[in-house]
């Protein structure tokens, strides 16, 4: 996307998703007051939308296109460019960007080239039916599948499009998307669209190069379908992969270390056959592991030769416990941490993969996993926990992750590595802990878990009382739907003047007042909403709430307001029991939302 000075406020010359060119502003789900056709401020170039309990927490992108940041800049007004053409906002989404997944296509292929191809032909197809696109979103690499993601860029469209207006103030009135599934794939999504794209009459919603007539009463019908539909691709994903391990294919997802990446030339497949350079090293690792070296050992080891993971990452004992444990190292295949049986036998069925390791060897790894205090011996579902359980959180102290290490590395590089706390019992406090760099090859940082959290605690609260402090003093925001509702109203209460008189006839002003009506609750249902939220804002903050919160809260709370903190070593000479320093704490704030 392109970036924005901050100086200036000029844009960069990087390539965008949107059109040629674009200016990035800073998307903002309860922006502050628009100015209708002002000259364009740039505020920024993405912004995080913070979602609700439970959701993940992602990026929102929204872009005006340059056609009309290049037409406000030279002085022209918005009408002037719009000429006469029909406002509308272009959405684009793609579940899996796949250059940004596979090690492969991320070297024939540019990140996000999914989803400005998608830009680009809703563009294209907006002109044919007279739509300006006035305003570009984005959620790349967001499944519109479950229910607890959040698509920021989906939520800021929907409001703009509900109110009629963008958070700059430009009106709009159209939706340009290539299909409707980008756009919606559950049916709660399809009837928020559907809400705000006929709010008026004038609603239009282009899909697949044609109107999709979202006004008529059945048109949810397609919701429930894709909704069905994306049941239907799990299950046929979920019998594809079994049926491929029955078979004996190859795991396929990313390139494990020691196998070649697949070659579409040769019909090679990803992590069939042996690479010829890591083979040997991956052999290595295994016989140092049967030898009783710790996984951290192996990894310093590979760490210092210049030995990368598939990926191109430095080695952690963590990964090097999860490459070697792997079933496919002795030729097996596990689904949700079950190991798939051929179902005359029930014995493991072999995979037509090179194997490194033998069977024998495979399960004395997973027994010295065990023995070294792993619950599962092996990550046989990719990270996930089994079916049927929620996943767990393993954050045990407050600024664990927060806090990074500013120590230097044996190569002269910043560490910069994550901090996290472990146990460190002694006689005298056996709930002593200590924040430690994580790092294997860094001389390392670290401080006593009670001190660091007693300042940083006081360092936390200060934020956040400022922040409740000036969310306070500010006013309450303009909600951005108040002219349109305030436009219905009164048409209603000109229809209803119109029936009473007589001059509209009684059923035909009653079926078109209740249209209204119910565009007018679905505005105030949005109100509300936005006003609940700036109250929340407000009044979300006392330390007295503090004793009682759960440490998930907490950590929460501190990330509002807190980006990292930088650990730096102890001065030469200093001793590890001098008094607690704060001075070698550095503050790095979170960016105001």
């Amino acid at each position: 996307m392109r970036t924005t000075s901050a100086k200036s406020g000029r844009p960069s010359s990087a390539v965008s998703t949107c059109g040629a060119s674009t200016h990035s502003i800073r998307g903002s789900i309860q922006s502050s007051t628009p100015q209708p056709h002002a000259r364009l401020h740039i505020q920024g170039d993405r912004t995080v939308h913070p979602s609700s309990k439970g959701r993940s927490y992602v990026r929102l992108v929204s872009e005006l296109p340059q056609s009309l940041v290049s037409a406000l800049e030279t002085g022209r007004t918005f009408e002037e460019w719009l000429g006469g053409r029909i406002p509308g906002l272009d959405y684009a989404r793609i579940s899996a960007d796949q250059s940004t997944r596979s090690s492969v296509l991320a070297k024939g292929r540019e990140a996000g080239t999914g989803v400005r191809h998608q830009h680009e032909e809703n563009i294209e197809a907006g002109a044919g039916f007279g739509v300006a696109i006035v305003k570009c979103y984005e959620d790349n690499g967001i499944t519109a599948a479950h229910s607890d993601v959040v698509r920021p860029a989906f939520v800021e469209m929907v409001d703009a499009l509900h109110y009629r207006r963008t958070s700059e103030g430009y009106p709009v009135q159209a939706l340009v998307a290539t299909e409707h599934e980008r756009v919606w794939r559950l049916a709660a999504d399809c009837a928020k669209l559907r809400r705000a794209v006929t709010v008026t009459e004038d609603g239009l919603f282009i899909e697949r190069r044609a109107v999709f007539d979202l006004h008529a009463k059945d048109a949810t019908g397609d919701a429930t379908a894709s909704e069905d539909e994306v049941r239907k691709t799990k299950e046929r994903i979920e019998r594809h992969i079994r049926r491929r391990a029955i078979d004996g294919g190859t795991p396929g997802g990313r390139r494990r270390f020691g196998w070649l990446p697949p070659d579409p030339r040769s019909g090679r497949k990803i992590n069939m056959d042996r690479d010829p350079h890591e083979w040997p090293v991956l052999r290595e690792m295994i016989e140092s592991a049967l030898r009783g070296a710790s996984w951290n050992d192996i990894a310093r080891g590979l760490n210092s030769r210049g030995i990368t993971t598939a990926a191109g990452n430095r080695w952690s004992g963590a990964t090097v416990r999860q490459a070697l444990t792997n079933p496919v190292m002795c030729g097996y295949r596990a689904i949700h941490g079950e190991l798939v049986r051929d179902s005359a036998t029930g014995s493991p069925i072999v995979g037509q993969w090179d194997a490194p390791a033998t069977v024998e060897e495979w399960q004395m790894l997973v027994e010295l996993s065990r023995q070294r205090g792993a619950k599962r011996g092996t990550r046989l579902t990719n990270g996930s926990p089994p079916p049927g359980k929620e996943p767990k959180s393993h954050r045990k102290y407050l600024f664990s992750g927060y806090l990074r290490c500013g120590a230097t590395r044996k190569d002269g590089a910043p560490c910069n590595a994550k901090m996290g706390g472990c146990a460190r019992s002694t006689e005298k406090n056996p709930d002593n802990a200590v924040y430690v760099c994580t790092a294997l090859d860094c001389s390392g940082a670290a401080r006593n878990v009670p001190d660091v959290d007693d300042y940083l605690q006081e360092i936390v609260f200060s934020m956040l009382d400022k922040r409740h402090m000036d969310a306070r003093s500010e006013r309450q925001p303009e909600w951005a739907g108040t002219a349109l509702l305030r436009l219905l109203v009164e048409k209603h209460e000109s229809l209803e003047d119109q029936r009473d008189a007589g001059t509209l006839p009684y059923a035909d002003g009653s079926r078109k007042m209740s249209d209204l009506e119910t565009r007018i609750s679905g505005l105030e249902a949005a109100r509300e909403e936005h006003f609940r939220a700036w109250q929340a804002s407000v009044s979300g903050w006392n330390r007295s709430q503090w004793p009682a919160m759960s440490l998930t809260q907490r950590r929460a709370a501190i990330a509002d307001v807190l980006q990292a903190v930088i650990v730096l070593p102890l001065p030469r000479g200093r001793s590890r029991r001098a008094p607690f320093d704060p001075r070698l704490l550095q503050i790095v704030p979170a960016e105001t939302p």
